[in-house]
């Protein structure tokens, strides 16, 4: 084999290789907004659904949009205020994906700076919700 032939077949593995990733990236966001719909139903349920606005739903299991479910700040404020370290830090870091500078504001009083701190005061099921949210969060 000749040095452009081996060339010629790296720059198509290469080539093969970026194509699949985009192909991959493209389709994990294809579908984020309904997966991170899902993961936010799933973490007013542990939050608690009083803790949140319905806009134009009776309940929040009927949302279609992100955009429907909006945290009541001043709820969640007075709640988080007398919650358990493990709920407070859930909340705070859960409201960081609505708005960052209020969740890390609510999150100071929990004492937590990094990711694991965080992950060492959540439960499991904390932890698969918040992974959800991340892995499908493309911006509010």
């Amino acid at each position: 084999m000749n040095q452009i032939t081996e060339k010629n077949e790296i720059d198509d593995k290469a080539l093969a290789q970026i194509q699949q990733q985009q192909t991959k990236v493209r389709e994990h966001y294809a579908d984020a907004p309904a997966r991170f719909l899902a993961a936010w139903k799933q973490a007013i349920e542990l939050i608690g659904p009083e803790y949140f606005h319905c806009k134009g739903i009776d309940h929040y299991q009927d949302a279609t949009d992100r955009d429907q479910l909006r945290p009541n700040n001043d709820a969640i404020e007075q709640f988080i205020s007398v919650c358990s370290i493990c709920e407070g830090v859930f909340i705070a870091v859960v409201c960081s994906f609505f708005n960052g500078d209020w969740g890390l504001s609510m999150g100071k009083g929990f004492d937590y700076v990094a990711m694991g701190d965080i992950a060492k005061r959540l439960d499991l099921e904390q932890l698969e919700v918040l992974t959800a949210l991340m892995m499908s969060h493309t911006g509010w």
